[in-house]
């Protein structure tokens, strides 16, 4: 499942709320402040009706008295098993939509689904119940227009993809040997202008 533009800027956010105030964790409620002060949301959560600038300030409250979570020297603050459980539930949300990228609503009923949490309590609190926020959110949200930047891109792809050039320069890559014409017919296919995919068949090596 891939993360969309939305969900790559709100992440980020998240783990630089953790950064700045030295936790060693990404929480949920980090998540959450991350995603009210995205505008696009923030500006659907307020329209819905929410004291928005009550729950930011009231979350970030709560953020701030975590002293537990403050360590020094924190580099990459590591997600809790809340946090994963919450993409988690997110990722199977979208699949079972028939979509294949993940959005923040996903998140949201994801949050709304974890009732041991302070993010729910502060929605509940202030009014943002799911039914009613799914059903509005569906008729009034507007995507942004926000760009996955190259690094997250390169991201991505490096948790998910084997970079064979990189391999390849650092000379890595297992020796192939005696397969000179396959080798030669895959250049060609591959430097094609159309039709320009390769599928290799037959037991390994």
């Amino acid at each position: 499942m891939t993360p969309s533009a939305e969900i790559e800027h709100v992440v980020d956010q998240a783990v630089k709320l953790a950064k700045d105030r030295q936790h060693e964790y990404v929480t949920t409620e980090h998540l959450l402040l991350a995603m009210l002060r995205f505008p696009p949301f923030r500006k659907t959560v307020d329209r819905f009706g929410a004291d928005i600038d009550s729950m930011d300030s009231e979350l970030d409250g709560y953020l701030n008295s975590l002293v537990s979570l403050v360590k020094d020297n924190v580099e990459v603050p590591k997600k809790t098993s809340a946090l994963e459980r919450i993409f988690n539930r997110a990722n199977v949300q979208a699949m079972f939509t028939g979509r294949r990228t993940m959005s923040i609503i996903d998140l949201y009923l994801s949050i709304m689904s974890e009732g041991n949490s302070h993010a729910h309590y502060y929605l509940l609190k202030y009014g943002v119940k799911k039914t009613e926020f799914a059903e509005f959110w569906a008729k009034n949200y507007t995507v942004s227009d926000v760009k996955m930047t190259t690094q997250q891109a390169d991201d991505i792809l490096g948790e998910y993809c084997t970079n064979l050039t990189e391999l390849a320069r650092n000379n890595r890559l297992e020796p192939m040997i005696g397969r000179d014409h396959e080798v030669q017919e895959m250049i060609t296919v591959l430097a094609r202008k159309f039709k320009a995919n390769v599928l290799m068949v037959g037991d390994p090596g």
